[in-house]
């Protein structure tokens, strides 16, 4: 029997299991874009370990570490920055040649600042450079 008989005698499971098969993908990826965005995940890293502890006594601790470091006003360009420095980390961390104070580069910063500028909008606080890790220069 060949393919194009098992399709036409089983359309609708095939289309079926192809369905539960496409819903699974995508909550899997959802799940792990989610998860690959906290501060747990981030954490992990070797060079990341100074910026985890002093993240964690900071006011911002309820925060993920997306909300600071990946652009947000669309899906397209976060996905694509998120896979970007995602592999830049996992170069450095890999090579082990992260300085012992990680700086943001300029273009970093001001996603940081535009970031911050948009929640203090939003919850009417105050943003002050440095809060999130610390007064070493993060």
């Amino acid at each position: 029997m060949c393919i194009k008989d098992l399709l036409e005698k089983h359309t609708l499971k095939c289309l079926a299991g192809g369905f539960v098969v496409g819903v699974l993908a995508v909550g899997v990826g959802m799940g792990a874009l989610h998860a690959s965005g906290t501060k747990f995940f981030c954490s992990q890293c070797h060079s990341m370990k100074h910026e985890a502890a002093t993240f964690e006594v900071s006011s911002h601790r309820e925060l993920d570490c997306v909300e600071c470091h990946l652009p947000h006003e669309n899906t397209a360009h976060y996905l694509i920055e998120k896979g970007r420095t995602g592999m830049v980390d996992m170069y450095h961390e890999i090579m082990r040649d992260y300085p012992n104070r990680i700086k943001l580069d300029a273009d970093a910063r001001k996603m940081v600042a535009e970031n911050c500028e948009q929640r203090t909008k939003r919850h009417a606080g105050k943003c002050h450079s440095r809060i999130a890790h610390g007064s070493r220069g993060y």
